[in-house]
């Protein structure tokens, strides 16, 4: 979903006559290269006039096209002025029907030269020309909307004790705050650039072209300049390393990576109003904010070049995420539906904000539900620790799904008596578990609870008790996220998670994750009957049939559901356990006692999972 989709829906566009000769011929890209693509570029011609007879149109619109020896680049781009698609470069443009404007700073060829030899230094010089080029000719819509501030404090909440944040690079302050178990910028970003970060001086804006607004509201970025890095480029998979990267921000800080992101998102979701800054979403249609976590988000916009527009002000606030896609994914702030949510958008050059997370991020602790402080930052929003958090959710489901028929009391009342059990302790915390083998593999007999550490740190911030409370954890164990599972931040919700395998995730040592053999395998145990699986107590609510489980192979089975989005759910109903499958789909092994089955779920699902870990042992 990109920034014109979200608010604005489809628009119809009227072209001009002359707009619909440029679109009458579509035929093969490859058709009108006439010069081989060896040079680097998509379209190659010895003269303008070569160029002005290959249309520019919907289809090519963003594809570029150099002219002779001194490779002068031009880009297809719409013109909303004159409603006609065309190729611009630096000093002119041409239509397919053969016009050609010059504009009014045109001036000598050695201008030109200089210019083209500017253009051509930059790594990532066919996003610049074309941000420059546009910009040049006219630049792009600007939105009506205008920002009443006089200050970049009055987005901020006057009742939250900040900490701040001095960028070395530049000497801006930047106000800070805690948000669940993590510290954040609590004002966009509005770092200009230099010679160490060459992309954000031609790929970032400020909003509507007006300086003003970047002292108000930070800069937008493109997600190369976000990133600092071409490989984040649109269409490119932005998989510059697998842990938090620093792109554009200051020393000790990072961009938010997926993980940042789904924290941010689970404590706000849909509490837009307790993040958004009152002054700039004050007289919209969506009504101002009460920012009591502090976190200030303005209703900033974006720059749409797929649109072409400056979009959204006063509506939808942008920031950007490191997550590793081809598309352009990052956290909207969306007042229309009152939500905070990870996007997708497809196709389209976007430039949005960059919120920072310190690197300290860990440090802060994330277990009291008091004010969080840190040496760098404060804040008196109680309400935000990740451990309130992760259990919130409860309050809003009724008591009656809670209700087990048979409920386990103690722990070890779900096994089998007539099973000969062995045992494994962990040495990271001094649990014991059952174990049993099973066809010749050894299985953990029961649901791992282990609560992490600092070599595991995802499991201490995505795991949780059922319904969150600790006795459920001792009963049933843990629930974790995918990414806490696998130990990975690769693994998190809507990436691509392709590890090792044996892959010891959260596991002790010389255990490890299912596969998708040894996940198939139980599958196979159950194909006659899922009570195979199952222990004899636990299954069964109020709305579930008591079942008995035959545990013929001593896996004892418990019903510890899972959590969804806000919701726990199938609580003695379904039993779940993670495997390592590789894909971009949250896949797993569940035991649905409803439809009497067990088998490996596709794993499609809007929210984030959070579900129970079985290990096995290495051979």
């Amino acid at each position: 979903m990109d920034c014109r989709r979200v608010l604005l829906g489809a628009r119809t566009i009227l072209w001009t006559g002359v707009a619909i000769v440029a679109l009458t011929s579509c035929g093969d890209d490859d058709s009108f290269s006439p010069v081989a693509k060896d040079r680097g570029y998509e379209y190659a011609y010895a003269s303008a006039n070569d160029l002005s007879k290959t249309p520019c149109n919907e289809m090519r619109k963003g594809r570029n096209a150099v002219i002779g020896r001194d490779k002068d680049l031009y880009t297809c781009i719409f013109d909303r002025v004159d409603s006609v698609y065309l190729w611009a470069g630096e000093y002119d443009t041409l239509t397919a029907g053969g016009r050609e404007f010059i504009r009014e700073e045109s001036s000598s060829s050695e201008d030109d030269e200089n210019s083209s030899s500017s253009m051509s230094s930059s790594g990532y010089s066919s996003f610049s020309s074309y941000l420059y080029s546009t910009k040049s000719y006219g630049g792009y819509s600007k939105d009506s909307y205008s920002f009443a501030l006089d200050s970049r404090d009055d987005l901020l909440n006057p009742d939250v004790t900040y900490g701040t944040l001095v960028d070395e690079r530049d000497g801006q302050v930047y106000k800070t705050v805690v948000v669940g178990n993590r510290v954040w910028m609590a004002q966009n970003l509005n770092f200009a650039g230099n010679d160490d970060f060459p992309y954000v001086e031609d790929e970032s804006v400020c909003f509507n072209y007006d300086e003003a607004n970047c002292a108000l509201l930070g800069r937008l970025y493109s997600r190369v300049a976000a990133m600092n890095n071409p490989d984040c480029a649109l269409n490119k998979p932005c998989n510059i390393g697998n842990s938090a990267i620093r792109g554009v921000c200051p020393n000790g800080w990072h961009v938010p990576t997926y993980a940042d992101a789904t924290a941010l998102q689970d404590v706000f979701r849909s509490r837009l109003s307790e993040a958004k800054s009152a002054k700039t979403w004050e007289g919209s249609r969506y009504g101002a904010g009460s920012n009591s976590s502090g976190f200030s988000m303005p209703a900033s916009g974006c720059l749409d070049l797929g649109d072409e527009d400056f979009e959204n002000g006063g509506e939808a606030g942008y920031v950007w995420a490191y997550i590793q896609s081809p598309n352009m994914k990052y956290l909207i702030f969306l007042g229309s539906n009152d939500y905070v949510d990870i996007h997708s958008g497809y196709g389209y050059d976007i430039l949005m904000s960059v919120r920072c997370v310190s690197d300290d991020t860990l440090k802060v602790a994330s277990s009291s539900s008091s004010a969080r402080s840190s040496s760098s930052v404060s804040s008196s929003s109680s309400s935000y620790s990740s451990s309130s958090s992760a259990k919130s959710s409860s309050s809003s489901l009724s008591s009656s799904s809670r209700e087990l028929s048979t409920p386990i009391t103690e722990k070890g009342e779900q096994f089998n008596p007539d099973i000969d059990y062995g045992t494994m302790t962990d040495p990271r915390d001094g649990k014991t578990y059952k174990t049993v083998v099973v066809e010749g593999k050894t299985w953990m007999a029961e649901n791992l609870n282990f609560a992490g550490n600092e070599d595991f740190p995802l499991a201490e911030q995505y795991s949780l008790c059922p319904y969150g409370e600790e006795e459920n954890c001792e009963l049933y164990g843990r629930l974790y996220t995918r990414e806490a599972a696998m130990n990975s931040d690769t693994c998190a919700y809507n990436t691509s998670c392709s590890l090792a395998d044996p892959l010891q995730g959260v596991c002790p040592a010389g255990w490890h994750i299912p596969s998708l053999t040894e996940a198939t395998d139980l599958k196979d145990l159950a194909s006659d009957s899922f009570l195979t699986l199952t222990s004899a107590k636990g299954w069964g609510n109020d709305t579930l049939s008591v079942y008995s489980g035959d545990d013929t192979y001593g896996l004892s089975f418990l019903p510890a559901g899972d959590k969804s989005g806000n919701d726990y759910k199938y609580f003695g109903a379904n039993a779940f356990m993670w495997a390592n499958i590789p894909g971009d789909k949250q896949r797993y092994f569940v035991i649905n006692a409803s439809e009497k089955k067990a088998f490996i779920h596709s794993g499609y699902s809007v929210n984030v999972l959070y579900l129970s870990v079985r290990c096995v042992k290495d051979e």
